[in-house]
């Protein structure tokens, strides 16, 4: 059987490609099924992919096409539609601006990664795209209310965290069957008992990351940061693959100032490494993942975690806090995630 996961791009260090190349990896190590990805547009070099079939439609989505797909609309999606009818071929919409792709099979899989319009409600979106924001904001109700029927289509509905579950639910009207949680190479990060008394601070450009709280720290810890520069810190620019697993593992905790994550990997691919991490107690899907004072540590505000911080950087932790992280984050391997997503599509 092929299992065919249909995505509006691949990108480079984009989550929600990593999500679908590893569940196509796992599909190739867990099952004797075929994986496939359709894409609207491709921006991986193949020799990335694995030699796991590609289908680049070469329509990438411009602003009008998503104005479009924000009115529920499916014509901007029309270069799908042949490849939907394949007899044994199971189907998953793994982007979440593809959920009009129902209109054309009642036969689909909808993973969903979070709810589409939440992002107009997000302040940093907005100053970057000011017209497309102001252009959207009036047809929202009608989004809410067109995307409700067109989820209700789905023959099966997952979602990637329980903090999407609950925001599908709430503005979809449609219960997820299941979570199943983006796959981690975890086999990729190698767990060390061997801490260098530094913190590790990665800021997601365009994520509220309290920069004020974290420059309060620098002024008290040894610090390294990627993606943003922060004074008395080590700035850390265009970090690789390898040279990122090597500071996972040597850091003494990792800090996601983060207010709120559909998932988040950095976490994760933090405790794979052995990493403790902080982040806050209402940050989705951080506070789902990180085990609280043993995966790590949820604080309920700066305050808390500034001493958290200190307190962890200071006084260290026990090496159960090590293996307790590895173990944590094996929940969410290739192998684990990409076994519970075929148990609710085959």
């Amino acid at each position: 059987m092929k299992i065919c996961f249909l995505t509006s791009h691949l990108k480079e260090r984009d989550g929600a490609s990593r999500a679908v190349i590893n569940f196509t990896r796992g599909i190739k190590q867990v099952s004797n099924h075929e994986p496939c990805i359709i894409t609207l547009d491709n921006s991986i070099n193949s020799t990335k992919l694995n030699g796991i079939e590609i289908i680049d439609l070469k329509k990438k989505l411009g602003y009008f096409s998503l104005f479009d797909i924000l009115l529920g609309r499916s014509s901007p999606l029309k270069a799908f539609k042949k490849y939907l009818n394949e007899n044994e071929t199971k189907y998953i919409v793994a982007t979440d601006d593809l959920v009009p792709l129902s209109e054309f099979s009642n036969e689909l899989v909808y993973w969903s990664q979070g709810v589409l319009i939440s992002i107009f409600f997000w302040k940093p979106f907005y100053n970057k795209n000011r017209f497309l924001s102001t252009l959207a904001s009036p047809f929202l109700l009608y989004n809410t209310i067109k995307f409700s029927s067109l989820v209700q289509r789905y023959r099966v509905l997952l979602a990637n965290s329980r903090t999407s579950a609950y925001y599908v639910s709430l503005f979809y009207n449609r219960t997820p069957k299941e979570v199943v949680y983006p796959p981690i190479d975890v086999d990729y990060f190698k767990p060390s008992k061997d801490k260098e008394n530094f913190v590790l601070v990665i800021l997601k450009r365009g994520y509220p990351s309290h920069v004020e709280l974290i420059k309060k720290i620098a002024e008290k810890v040894k610090m390294k940061v990627i993606g943003y520069k922060i004074p008395n810190a080590e700035y850390l620019e265009k970090v690789s693959d390898e040279e990122l697993r090597d500071l996972y593992s040597s850091a003494l905790v990792v800090l996601y100032p983060v207010d709120f994550d559909y998932f988040g990997y950095i976490p994760v691919e933090s405790m794979a490494s052995g990493t403790p991490v902080i982040a806050f107690k209402y940050s989705g899907g951080p506070s789902e993942t990180i085990i609280d004072g043993k995966t790590g540590w949820l604080a309920s505000d700066e305050e808390e975690f500034y001493k958290l911080t200190l307190k962890a950087y200071k006084e260290g932790y026990p090496e159960e806090v090590i293996l307790n992280s590895r173990r944590r984050a094996e929940t969410f391997s290739i192998q684990n995630q990409t076994r519970l997503l075929l148990s609710y599509i085959i």
